[in-house]
């Protein structure tokens, strides 16, 4: 009877780590899943933003001449550079 026991024993430690283990993965896909959905989600973001800079740098490049024009256009343009590089 005491060997019936101890292979119970035995049994139920090796099921409690394979459900530890398949726990783990299970949140290893869980964050893979989550991790994708961030990237994605930035790449759309700055995208969008990259877009709005292209927008407000036209926009003002027209409406403003002289130097101060041209220095608001090459500030616009770096910062379009910069979201590129992110």
């Amino acid at each position: 009877m005491e060997v019936l026991e101890d292979l119970l024993k035995e049994f139920q430690k090796n099921n409690q780590k394979i459900q530890v283990q398949a726990l783990g993965m299970q949140h290893i896909r869980t964050g893979e899943a989550a991790d994708k959905r961030v990237r994605k989600t930035g790449k759309e973001e700055i995208k969008m933003a990259k877009t709005s800079v292209s927008k407000t740098s036209s926009c003002l490049q027209e409406a403003v001449k002289g130097n101060f024009g041209k220095k608001v256009t090459e500030v616009f343009e770096k910062q379009e550079e910069m979201l590129e590089n992110f």
